[in-house]
């Protein structure tokens, strides 16, 4: 147990008191035993004694002391030592209370580590995998690039499929309908075809054809030199210009039939007409002078969904002019039904003054046919002749209709 501030202070108190107090009793005894030295020596007395006794009365008069002292301290430490064991027990108990949060808190942070620490390995095990797949993924197709970069700059074929797969897909995000508003390689008769024609709302046809020119410019890419690389550029843009001539002299125009303005050449990549127009800036001017539009995939999309969007308009167009034409023939219809129920009604009319007038010259007959009745010449025919009324029917006619023939 540790002892106090307070009682350590009061120890010191007590030892001090006891030092100084002993040292006291020492000088009260030489200054009493001078004393009697000096009286003895004026007095001459012979009683020898007195300095041992009185020796032994300040010997007992210090033991007195010292005992009352250490009585004194030890109650006094008695006392200390049970305030300070009910100070230490009181302070242990806060100290406890102030740390019990505390060590709760430990507790629930360490319990909230170790799951951290267990989550943390488990997405990290998770990370480093779709790291390994990204990783492999990578890999797998960087080499598919490189194959497809050999197959496009060695194959001439696999870049021609490669710019046919190009526009079909296009062709697929347009919004046309296959065999309604465009057809797939229809052979002509000198036998070319385009890739795709698309019909145009009045007539109009537009052939498309697919020009993968890539060969150049792969090489270009792969190429360290800067000199090369520009001359093999110059080649690419040379070779695009080629195939315009290639696909003009293939007369599309006058081979498709139809309204034909121009034919399109679709270049599978933007970079490759970047390049050539970076190389040739008059690229398009010829074309067009050769009516040849060259398209990338971002501008024939959009000119393929405009022309769907000018499908859609003219079908709601023939829509509304097929239902104004339905309409115009159901109310002719009704009004010849009109003019024949109209007549009807005249008839029924007309009818009806020659049932009036009938009635009565049936009851003027009538009249003579009481007299048979009373001769009773109907006895055994079980039947009597009826008298007729006059009926006053209303026949309405028909509203007036209006003639849209005439408008």
């Amino acid at each position: 147990m540790e002892i106090s501030a307070d009682l350590l202070i009061l120890l010191t108190l007590i030892i001090g008191l006891f030092v100084v107090n002993r040292y006291m009793n020492q000088q009260q005894a030489a200054s009493q035993a001078l004393q009697f030295e000096a009286l003895l020596a004026q007095q001459s007395s012979p009683e020898l004694d007195i300095e041992g006794r009185f020796a032994a009365v300040s010997a007992q008069q210090m033991q007195h002391n010292t005992e009352q002292l250490l009585v004194l301290a030890e109650q006094r430490m008695k006392i200390e030592r049970e305030k300070s064991s009910g100070e230490l027990k009181s302070t242990k108990e806060g100290i406890e209370h102030l740390i019990k949060p505390i060590v709760e808190q430990l507790g629930a942070l360490q319990v909230a580590t170790n799951k951290m620490e267990k989550e943390r390995s488990q997405a990290y095990g998770d990370i480093k995998s779709h790291i390994d797949q990204l990783s492999n993924r990578t890999d797998a197709l960087g080499k598919e690039a490189n194959n497809l970069t050999t197959a496009l700059t060695k194959s001439s074929g696999v870049r021609g499929n490669w710019g046919e797969v190009s526009l079909s897909n296009i062709f697929e995000m347009s919004g046309l309908r296959e065999g309604i508003d465009y057809v797939e390689q229809e052979g002509q008769e000198d036998g070319k075809r385009p890739d795709f024609i698309v019909n145009v709302p009045g007539g109009g046809r537009i052939p498309i054809d697919a020009k993968a020119t890539a060969k150049h410019f792969l090489e270009a890419i792969g190429e360290e030199d800067d000199a090369n690389r520009i001359h093999l550029i110059g080649q690419h843009a040379k070779a695009m210009r080629n195939r315009v001539t290639e696909l003009k002299s293939k007369g599309y125009r006058e081979s498709v039939g139809g309204d034909v303005e121009h034919v399109i050449m679709f270049v599978p990549s933007e970079a490759l007409l970047a390049v050539t127009f970076d190389h040739q800036a008059d690229l398009h001017e010829f074309a067009m002078k050769n009516d040849i539009l060259i398209a990338s995939p971002v501008s024939l999309l959009a000119l393929l969904r405009t022309i769907a969007f000018q499908w859609r308009q003219s079908e709601q167009a023939e829509n509304t002019r097929e239902a104004l034409a339905a309409c115009r023939e159901l109310y002719k219809r009704f009004a010849t039904w009109s003019e024949h129920y109209e007549k009807v009604g005249k008839t029924l009319g007309v009818m009806n003054n020659h049932y009036n007038s009938s009635v009565g010259s049936y009851n003027m007959l009538n009249s003579q046919i009481k007299t048979l009745e009373d001769l009773r010449i109907n006895e055994d025919l079980g039947k009597t002749a009826q008298t007729l009324k006059v009926t006053n029917a209303d026949i309405r006619a028909l509203p007036e209709t209006i003639d849209l023939n005439d408008e």
